[in-house]
């Protein structure tokens, strides 16, 4: 009848979240507002991309095909909250959202290049139109997510996350 996604059960592994000394700021860096803007946006571009793929035809690069970089999102990001002491996720999970970035990123500049948008490209700049932000500005916050999940230290978690914080 119709298509369905093949799930897979991953059990969740509890993964601690970056802790910094005492003068610094506990766990996840960023707000909860900050948060839930960026969870939000990188979800919808996911589910666009996902929909594009499955009612539309749209032909989209490994990870993102067949709703695999989805999935990875939703595991990583299931329990992130800002100071959190512990986030669910598998190391797998977070290194295909970290490729999903990469993917993303590569296709921009060539379609910039080239001046020809492949189907994830011409996916993404309509969802940035969606939030008034660019194509880079998304697939920055799929990287910023991805490098504040896989920091080996607190200092560089927060320091990823400020990375693109606007200057205003």
């Amino acid at each position: 009848m119709g298509e369905r996604d093949d799930t897979t059960s991953v059990p969740d592994v509890v993964v601690p979240a970056p802790r910094t000394r005492r003068d610094e700021a506990r766990g996840l860096p960023g707000t909860r507002a900050e948060w839930v803007t960026v969870l939000g946006q990188v979800s919808s571009l996911l589910l666009a991309l996902r929909h594009a793929e499955a009612r539309e035809g749209a032909i989209l690069p490994a990870p993102l095909a067949g709703g695999r970089a989805l999935r990875a999102w939703g595991c990583a990001t299931r329990r992130v909250r800002p100071g959190a002491d512990q986030v669910a996720g598998s190391p797998a999970d977070v290194a295909i959202v970290g490729h999903a970035a990469r993917v993303l990123g590569h296709a921009l500049c060539r379609a910039q290049v080239a001046g020809v948008d492949d189907d994830a490209v011409h996916v993404l700049r309509l969802e940035a139109g969606v939030y008034h932000s660019t194509p880079e500005r998304l697939v920055a916050q799929l990287a910023r997510v991805h490098g504040v999940l896989s920091a080996p230290r607190p200092a560089s978690a927060h320091a990823v996350w400020r990375a693109l914080e606007d200057p205003d």
